[in-house]
């Protein structure tokens, strides 16, 4: 994805180029085929231009018209609609994307935000208004932060190019720090690990003036209304038309097209759509696939450790190419260090960064700009269902009356107040109730961690199953969006993810629960398996397992001791003791290196890898070096 950027002055002193320039310096990776600014004493906007559609040869981003300063990162996914309803038929083979939206923000305002279907963000100024205008995507690959304070509004798709910004000063917000390596998910939202830094959330726009302020949600999932239709087909026929539109805007591109594919569902999915529309192009596609190094035992009861055989049934009968990702070249210590520099901020998922990396790295070298995925699967077209949905006496003989009994003794235990279950819940932990963190139990005091998670708004009551399914994607505040984009600008990649498209949320979100589980069998995830009979291998289609691909995570380990230890001691010398466990952490790296349970491969990545990310972010952010 291209990527903008800008400063406005806020008061009368003239805006210095330097300004301006540092900014672009620091888009690079964001712009291979060029940077291109507009600037004057009050403002400079800028795009950094990442070819991956053939319209983008048409760029001319920034634009400057009608009294309108425009610049915008997009992939219009129904270009030809817009177009249409904009009476530009005859001139939309001359059109970029970004002037697409150009044109739809002429026409419309602020309105056109809930009519652009696509990865996008743009920025408007306004002179004779002395108005600014951005907005951004409803759940997309997209990024876009924002800093403000008497005297400039700052923005950019890219985080480090306000951070190296000489007048941009920063805290670190701790409570952000610590919500991330104890994975309590209220991290998502506006603000970021660098106050006061903020996101422009999915789903969002904001309108600053001299006067005010506003930050406005333009789509809300969370309003869905269920649909009721006369049968089961219905409901599949209606979803394969929208999920084939989805794949098939996503294959616009200049070249090659990746797909990440692992053993389950929602990446078979999006596999055997894309190859199924572009096999009436004859054109190639190429299937990515995570494997470990190393041979993984069993990593428990219905976890696949190695993918590569499922994988590999799903890309032989979409007759694509696959090829496996080890990540021989980059340990997961390196990982976590290269991340930190391009994304600058700690992840909940640092164990999973090495194959990531590698398989963006990959894909670039096998000629591709575009790489598509299916993260947002789970509570989208692959929802699992909750049997709660169905009648009690369904629920009994599906699972039987012992298992229902606890069922329900688990469910009226999610009843009492939030207050009491959690203290219940801590009460009967060890005297560290962060055992399974790196957090430092004096850090975690000192902010009355446990008290802000009882009070969290989103642990007051018992979610519902739709509920769920929204605390899972998180529409209007979720960030995979900005990782994903940020990550993509290093190596020159596009992340595309259709089972993110607002059209595909907004109608799977629409079917009834309950539809979720096959009546027969009491199978879940109906939809996508009646979706994808004759497209998957029976074998990927009914599995119940799930895979994971940092399997073999202890053994990559072992095998960087020197990296590992050296990252824990650079902790233990830095400001990162503050804040990190380290003793916790050693121990916890003894027993990896020892142990071949599931239970070190669980702690490997919860404690170890998490830890010594948030560490080695903290330490970063105070510029501690170690000798």
């Amino acid at each position: 994805m291209s990527g903008i950027f800008g400063v406005l002055r806020r008061n009368d002193t003239p805006l210095s180029s330097r300004v301006v320039r540092t900014m672009r310096d620091a888009m690079a990776k964001w712009g291979p085929h060029g940077i291109n600014v507009c600037s004057n004493e009050a403002i400079g906007i800028g795009h950094a231009s990442l070819q991956t559609v053939p319209e983008d040869i048409l760029e001319r981003m920034p634009y400057t018209a009608d009294g309108i300063w425009f610049t915008a990162a997009c992939r219009v996914d129904n270009r030809k609609e817009i177009c249409g309803l904009l009476g530009l038929e005859a001139q939309q083979k001359d059109l970029s994307d970004s002037m697409v939206l150009y044109h739809a923000y002429r026409r419309w305002g602020s309105d056109c935000v809930s009519r652009i279907f696509g990865d996008w963000s743009f920025a408007a100024w306004h002179p004779d208004e002395q108005r600014l205008f951005l907005a951004r995507d409803h759940h997309g690959t997209t990024s876009l932060f924002f800093y403000e304070n008497s005297r400039n509004f700052v923005f950019s798709s890219s985080l480090s190019s306000i951070t190296c910004l000489d007048f941009v000063s920063t805290t670190l917000d701790e409570l952000y720090l610590a919500q991330v390596m104890v994975a309590w998910p209220a991290f998502h939202g506006e603000r970021t690990i660098h106050a006061p830094i903020r996101r422009l959330p999915p789903g969002h726009c904001l309108t600053l003036t001299p006067e005010s302020f506003r930050l406005d949600r333009y789509w809300r999932l969370e309003d869905t209304s269920e649909v009721h239709l006369s049968s089961r087909d219905e409901y599949v026929e209606g979803f394969m038309e929208v999920f084939d539109e989805a794949v098939r805007c996503r294959l616009r591109s200049t070249g090659t097209i990746a797909v990440s594919l692992s053993s389950g569902l929602d990446s078979g999915a999006v596999l055997a759509t894309a190859a199924k529309l572009q096999r009436a192009e004859n054109r190639r596609i190429v299937a990515l696939t995570s494997v470990p190094r190393y041979a993984v035992p069993e990593c428990g009861s219905g976890v696949i450790g190695n993918e590569s055989a499922l994988a590999g049934q799903t890309a032989g009968l979409s007759g694509v190419d696959l090829h496996f990702i080890t990540a021989e070249g980059i340990s997961p210590i390196e990982s976590i260090r290269h991340a930190l520099n391009i994304l600058q901020e700690p992840l909940h998922s640092a164990a999973n960064l090495y194959w990531l990396l590698d398989m963006e790295r990959v894909a670039l070298t096998l000629g591709c700009r575009v790489l598509l995925t299916g993260q947002a699967g789970n509570p989208g077209i692959s929802w699992f269902g909750d049997m709660r949905s169905h009648p009690l006496m369904y629920q009994c003989r599906q699972l039987g009356w012992v298992v229902l009994r606890e069922r329900m003794r688990n469910t009226l235990k999610r009843w009492l107040p939030a207050e009491v279950a959690l203290w219940l819940r801590m009460r009967r932990r060890s005297t560290n109730a962060w055992e399974n963190s790196a957090i430092h139990p004096e850090f975690a005091k000192r902010l009355n961690l446990l008290e802000h998670m009882i009070h969290d708004p989103a642990r007051a009551k018992v979610p519902s199953p739709f509920e769920r399914r929204c605390n899972l994607l998180k529409p209007g505040r979720s960030i995979s969006g900005f990782l994903n984009a940020q990550m993509g600008a290093e190596y020159g990649i596009e992340m595309r993810d259709p089972t993110a498209d607002p059209r595909v949320l907004q109608y799977v979100f629409s079917i009834p629960d309950r539809l979720f589980i096959d009546p027969k069998t009491g199978l879940n995830r109906w939809l996508i398996r009646e979706a994808m009979r004759g497209h998957l291998p029976e074998e990927v289609r009914l599995n119940q397992k799930y895979g994971i691909q940092a399997g073999d995570i202890v053994y990559r380990l072992r095998a960087c001791a020197g990296d590992v230890e050296g990252a824990l001691d650079e902790l233990h010398q830095g400001p990162a003791a503050e804040y990190v466990d380290v003793s916790h952490m050693r121990d916890v790296w003894q027993s990896v290196k020892v142990e071949n349970r599931e239970d070190a491969r669980v702690k490997a990545i919860c404690i170890l890898m998490r830890g010594i990310m948030a560490g080695l972010f903290v330490n970063q952010f105070y510029g501690y070096s170690a000798k």
